[in-house]
């Protein structure tokens, strides 16, 4: 892997207000694409899908804030 995943407080506070019934499946989708390397897509529901596109931005602009290589513009 080339670089770090940042799981910023905002991350973690979303995650965590979200109902059990999500926490779960989108905690689990964050792990099978950040840390597997595999598309998580196809286990979750469509609403799951777009919180989880959500909480993805989150991590990689967070990612990229911690590494110095955030675009202004």
């Amino acid at each position: 892997m080339n670089s770090s995943v940042i799981i910023s407080p905002r991350v973690i506070d979303t995650i965590n207000s979200l109902s059990p019934s999500d926490r779960a499946p989108i905690s689990n989708a964050l792990s099978m694409e950040f840390i597997l390397g595999q598309n998580p897509e196809a286990t979750l529901t469509p609403t799951q899908g777009i919180i989880y596109a959500v909480i993805r931005f989150y991590v990689t602009q967070d990612s990229h804030r911690q590494h110095g290589s955030t675009k202004t513009g």
